[in-house]
């Protein structure tokens, strides 16, 4: 069967830092040769019962480990205090022959998943080869049928109600690599619409998982998740999930770093979110069921860092559901090939630096960071929060939903979101609040942002900053370039030019 996680990351160039866990870690170096000596280690740092909402997922492994492999698995996640796993429910694998259903595989890990007192995400996806059209095709392959498929889901809903939680629809759909032959948000709606019936007739207490969006820029074979949200619900996608999931996937930079990056994980987390309160949905939650790091492509202590941070600022966000980290396992320590790296645990089941950062936030119930408790005291005026508190330059900022919010000598300064975008790129910090028309920051030729329902926002520096007064009123313009050298910048009332051998000529 493939895989079961991204097929498509972005990469973006970010510092690192070691994150060193707190009692556990004896540097990059450490070891667990058994499970018994993680539980050892665990006793001896009195470890906190697991946060609800941190589990493992799994590749789909599982279905082929030998029984040795798949009790040692069970006794590392109970080890590590981990009380929930996402597991694979293939299709393909349970109806290979149509009208045949073969449960075997899937039985053994969820019953001893169960036994153990393991929760479960079911992710139900991939067609056997009799459901795809024409017949034969691979099992990334949409099904022909979306009702055949939604039946398939209802059986499975039954078979393991009171054992499995909750179920994903499918994985990773905005990507040609698990929905082929091309992502089409219609047709995975259609999904949600056969399945999301059948399984809550058939276990009403589930959690019925939608979206299952990988981490991406627009490409060929590939949509921006955000872009295939807003296709899902224009196909009429609410109220036929009940959470949305999200892989925010991104090899170099942490999630912390990124509302100012574009296309990273925590900007298309916002950009979603944004998307399910415009369409009613403000009251679901996002999940994310993968999150890893590889380290064919990271060092394992970027990869603790990564997944410390990742963690972490996850759970600042007041609408974001589970985690689950991809995977608990490396398929083949030491291989270039990042998809054989992103394991907790080396091959041979010697634990990375990883495993020890996220024992240590487990063991603390995650705490929350100092910049997150200071931002907790930001005026409700700035809007509900929308993002992680993020460093920018010497300070930190948080996207609310009407601002950014930056944590100023004086004080919490709101930056209008229109604003904070015209000026995202540059770096620069506000010096002033926002009177009603602009905003100044800290450009050393100096920069002030216009933003009215009038003239739209522009920002306007140098020359043209030093020569504006009052009675021209906002800018309606961007610093045009003008024939022969120079800008010219309209305003309500006027404009200015400023060319290098004049300097600024104002016109009202």
């Amino acid at each position: 069967m493939a895989r079961i996680h991204s097929g498509f990351r972005t990469m973006f160039s970010a510092a690192t830092v070691l994150i060193v866990a707190a009692g556990l870690s004896v540097g990059a170096t450490s070891i667990v040769t058994s499970p018994d000596h993680l539980v050892g280690a665990l006793s001896r740092a009195e470890a906190a019962p697991n946060p609800p909402g941190v589990g493992i997922s799994d590749g789909g492994g599982l279905l082929w480990a030998t029984d040795a492999e798949l009790d040692t698995t069970v006794q590392f996640v109970t080890a590590m205090g981990v009380k929930s796993m996402r597991i694979a429910i293939p299709w393909s694998t349970v109806e290979y022959t149509q009208g045949n259903l073969n449960w075997t595989d899937v039985d053994r890990v969820v019953n001893k998943l169960h036994a153990a007192n393991i929760s479960m995400l079911g992710i139900i996806a991939y067609t056997p080869p009799w459901a795809t059209s024409p017949v034969g095709q691979p099992i990334s392959t949409r099904p022909a049928s979306p009702a055949a498929f939604g039946d398939f889901a209802g059986q499975v809903a039954a078979r393991y109600a009171g054992k499995v939680a909750d179920y994903e629809i499918w994985n990773e759909p905005n990507g040609a690599t698990f929905y082929a032959p091309q992502p089409d948000a219609a047709g995975y709606t259609d999904l949600l619409e056969a399945a999301y019936p059948k399984i809550k007739a058939a276990d009403p207490s589930a959690t019925v998982v939608g979206g299952v969006l990988g981490a991406a820029e627009q490409a060929w074979g590939i949509v921006n998740p955000v872009d295939f949200l807003e296709q899902m619900y224009a196909a009429g996608a609410a109220g036929y999930f009940d959470a949305l999931s999200y892989h925010p996937y991104q090899y170099s930079l942490k999630f912390s770093e990124g509302p100012y990056v574009d296309h990273s994980p925590a900007r298309q987390v916002m950009d979603m979110r944004a998307s399910m309160v415009a369409n009613g949905d403000g009251n679901k939650q996002i999940w994310a069921t993968e999150y890893g790091v590889p380290t064919a492509v990271a060092s394992e202590d970027q990869q603790s860092a990564m997944i410390a941070d990742f963690v972490t600022k996850w759970r600042e966000l007041p609408y974001t559901g589970p985690i689950f980290l991809y995977q608990l396992r490396d398929k083949q320590t030491g291989s270039n090939d990042p998809e054989m790296t992103f394991g907790l645990l080396r091959t041979d089941w010697s634990a990375k630096p990883a495993l020890w950062a996220l024992m240590s936030l487990l063991q603390t119930n995650i705490p929350r960071t100092a910049e997150y408790n200071r931002f907790a005291a930001a005026p409700d005026t700035f809007g509900s929060v929308l993002g992680p508190v993020f460093p920018i330059r010497d300070t930190w900022a948080q996207y609310r939903q009407d601002a950014v919010v930056y944590e100023m000598p004086n004080g919490f300064v709101g930056v209008p979101t229109a604003v904070a975008e015209a000026v995202r790129y540059t770096g620069f910090l506000p010096t002033t609040p926002f009177n009603g028309t602009y905003q100044d920051f800290d450009s050393p030729y100096g920069l002030r942002v216009f933003s009215t329902a009038i003239g739209g926002t522009h920002n306007i520096g140098g020359g043209i900053f030093s020569a504006w007064d009052p009675t021209l009123g906002p800018a309606t313009s961007d610093e045009i370039p003008q024939y022969g050298g120079g800008v010219r910048v309209t305003f309500q009332y006027g404009a200015i030019t400023w060319t290098p051998w004049v300097g600024a000529t104002v016109t009202r």
